[in-house]
């Protein structure tokens, strides 16, 4: 008679010496609407190092960014930035020094240096109201983004940051059910955040497991409270134009991390997904990264 299956779990143990590791990474976004496209896309050179626990028992992680450089809808450097691009970068450069607070399972909390970054915001704001008189409305924004009741929020749901730190250290990963966690796509649809229930899933293993990959797939999560179902609507109905027209939306979402559990790292991650209506409206986002080398 064979023997039936047995269930087992996983639990992979997080690095925690306190080096210097040095990342590339490149996030991109391309808007369409009909026959038009917007493209952005951004690298990152950034070192990440361990700095030890908070009084709560967190992780503290400090991040230096050497350099940005913005790419063109063929992946090349752009050299000579748009203003609305000199702006972009000019703001960014508040985010060089950052000390971030992560759980012990690896997931991003918020920032650490609240304080400085806001002192640094300031500073810029007075140098970039004189530079780029006719933007007063997109500094507005970053203005308020910069007040403290709203800065945790920016950074905790931004993006990259989701993605980057992965939240399944010291988690258990059983064969039979995926690990699942809520998570917010910030300004997924146009401006508007959309909360999703996301799956990460061991899809592949060596032997002797030292090398694995860790799938991540996710579907809109509809019952959370915060899913904006009527702004959502607002958008596609202003989209759509012509009343009694129903067009269904579509989401994918697919990514991986490789991840050497015998030495508790990450060296590298992927991640695409899209918000389509068919020959309306599409959003696609794309997040590499790449553990480049220790120091």
């Amino acid at each position: 008679m064979p023997k039936a299956q047995t269930s087992y779990a996983s639990l992979l143990e997080l690095n925690g010496e306190p080096v210097i590791r040095t990342y590339t990474a490149d996030i991109k976004n391309v808007v369409s609407m009909g026959k038009k496209a917007e493209h952005s896309a951004i690298v990152l050179f950034f070192t990440l190092q361990f700095l030890g626990t908070t009084e709560e028992g967190n992780l503290k992680y400090k991040s230096s960014v050497q350099r940005r450089l913005f790419l063109d809808n063929k992946n090349r450097p752009v050299f000579k930035p748009s203003k609305a691009q000199k702006l972009a970068l000019s703001v960014a450069k508040i985010n060089d020094e950052l000390i971030l607070e992560v759980s012990k399972n690896y997931k991003f909390i918020g920032i650490i240096n609240v304080e400085e970054v806001q002192k640094k915001w300031r500073k810029l704001k007075g140098v970039l109201q004189e530079s780029f008189t006719d933007l007063q409305t997109v500094i507005g924004d970053f203005d308020w983004q910069m007040q403290t009741g709203n800065i945790q929020k920016i950074y905790r749901n931004d993006v990259f940051y989701n993605f980057f730190f992965s939240n399944f250290f010291y988690q258990e990963f059983h064969t039979e059910k995926s690990l699942e966690h809520k998570k917010i796509l910030m300004n997924g649809i146009h401006n508007l955040d959309v909360p999703v229930l996301e799956q990460k899933t061991i899809t592949e293993q060596d032997v002797l497991f030292q090398n694995i990959t860790i799938a991540t797939s996710a579907e809109l999560d509809t019952k959370d409270k915060l899913f904006p179902l009527e702004k959502m609507n607002v958008f596609l109905g202003n989209l759509l134009g012509t009343k009694g027209s129903k067009h269904s939306l579509e989401f994918n979402y697919d990514g991986l991390y490789k991840v050497k559990p015998r030495i508790g790292l990450i060296t590298e991650g992927h991640l695409a997904y899209a918000f389509r209506i068919k020959d309306i409206y599409t959003k696609s986002t794309t997040i590499n990264f790449n553990l480049e080398k220790d120091e």
